[in-house]
């Protein structure tokens, strides 16, 4: 039998797995997708060389542990780094809006627009404080470097707190194991104008660290104390990840961004677990030379998808085309998770994943009157191609409500043509002074 506080600590810390997320560094694309873009360089203080040094020796023990559960090795050591809290905040703030295409406040304006979120006042501070409460450590892939924030790894104590860190540290070392073998920064570069396959490769990413750090924990505890976690400790942390409520410092952030948090760890744990029920860590490495490219697949693990009918060219929105639009503009793939998410958001309901299930591609650009750039000036066309023209019309049915209230000359005109909706809203400028 395992002794109560023992299997106490070790259970607790199953549970604390899923409502902590590791964030692999906040960024926001075009539809403000977490992702794993490069973090901005901030310079800190000199960390104390027997800290680093203490670090140093962390990771290289956490990369062996990596190593022995995923059974693929590094093909060299992680460097590591002390980041002091009171940078933290800092760098995040950066991130946020150094790979945006446009200011702050017109991307926001663009979400806005679309009936994502509702219009914010200091919504980047909101965003900034809620990203930094996730955040214990880091790995980053363009510097190719693990980072940890030692004021919070210290914050448990005593031996649960050590395997909180050891498990940190196997969750984002299996994020430097993946980018040793996909190249993350450049990859990740790549996929800028798709937020649907950034959500889906963030997934996958994110689902892979998430079921390695549960079997690290495994390894890493007495036998005792796995029996007494019972058959499916992995089922506990996904109970925990599938809570949006369970968000620490989501107070006064729009629900989107809040779910979009959530959702790569969620959905994506549920997807790797999935291969890996069916055929272990080798049928996981075979979705390693077919990555996810949809939240389409995502959403249904262990589904075999025919495949997608895309936009034809001529169909494919373009800056010009947006109702007193300018050229100034940005484009994006949505996708599947986003669309349910906005049909759910308008009240919806359960018929807002029905109909998103009919989803096969889509394209949105976003474009503002030139001589008149600011906030709620945004415009956009937005197209997307469904699995039948009655898709499409239900697809159009529910979008239809979310845009009614508007005044009209700020009104989204939603129409239908075989199996295409197709959402334009105007790009409206400034009233007179």
């Amino acid at each position: 039998m395992c002794a109560p506080e023992p299997c106490d600590d070790v259970a607790e810390i199953i549970r604390d797995s899923g409502r902590r997320r590791p964030l692999s560094r906040p960024s926001l694309s075009v539809v403000g997708v977490l992702g794993l873009a490069a973090l901005a360089t901030v310079t800190a203080p000199p960390a104390r060389s027997d800290e680093s040094a203490l670090l140093a020796v962390r990771v290289a023990k956490a990369q062996k542990l990596v190593e022995k559960v995923r059974g693929v090795s590094f093909r060299a050591p992680v460097a590591s780094a002390l980041l002091p809290e009171r940078e933290l905040e800092t760098v995040l703030a950066k991130k946020l809006v150094q790979d945006l295409p446009v200011p702050f406040d017109d991307y926001a304006a663009g979400l806005a627009a679309l009936g994502l979120i509702e219009p914010s006042p200091g919504l980047l501070e909101k965003l900034t404080r809620l990203y930094t409460r996730q955040v214990v450590g880091f790995y980053d892939p363009a510097e190719k470097r693990f980072y940890i924030v030692p004021e919070r790894s210290r914050d448990a104590g005593g031996p649960a707190g050590d395997l909180m860190e050891q498990l940190l540290l196997a969750h984002e070392l299996t994020h430097a194991l993946q980018d040793q073998r996909l190249g993350l920064d450049r990859r990740m570069k790549t996929l800028r104008d798709s937020t649907d396959s950034l959500l889906a490769l963030q997934a996958f990413l994110e689902g892979e660290a998430t079921v390695l750090m549960t079997e690290a924990l495994l390894e890493s505890v007495p036998e005792e104390a796995r029996e007494a976690l019972g058959a499916d400790p992995l089922g506990q942390v996904l109970e925990g990840l599938d809570d949006p409520d369970g968000v620490e410092g989501a107070d006064g952030v729009p629900a989107y961004f809040v779910r979009e948090l959530v959702f790569p760890y969620a959905a994506g744990t549920a997807w790797v677990r999935q291969k890996k029920s069916a055929g272990g860590w080798r049928a996981v490495d075979t979705a390693y030379r077919r990555l996810p490219t949809t939240t389409r697949e995502i959403l249904r693990p262990g589904v075999a998808l025919s495949p997608r009918l895309r936009l034809a060219p001529a169909d494919r929105p373009t800056p010009g085309l947006v109702p007193g639009g300018g050229n100034a503009s940005w484009a994006d793939t949505l996708g599947e998770w986003v669309l349910g998410t906005l049909l759910e958001q308008a009240g919806a309901g359960d018929a807002s994943r029905d109909a998103a299930a009919a989803w096969q591609d889509d394209r949105i650009v976003f474009s503002y009157p030139v001589a008149s750039p600011g906030a709620h000036r945004v415009g956009f066309l937005w197209r997307i191609r469904a699995a039948s023209p009655q898709g499409a019309a239900r697809i159009a049915e529910l979008l239809e409500p979310i845009y009614a209230a508007r005044p009209a000359p700020a009104r989204p005109r939603v129409s239908v043509r075989g199996d295409v909706v197709e959402v334009a809203c105007p790009a409206v400028p400034p009233p007179p002074a």
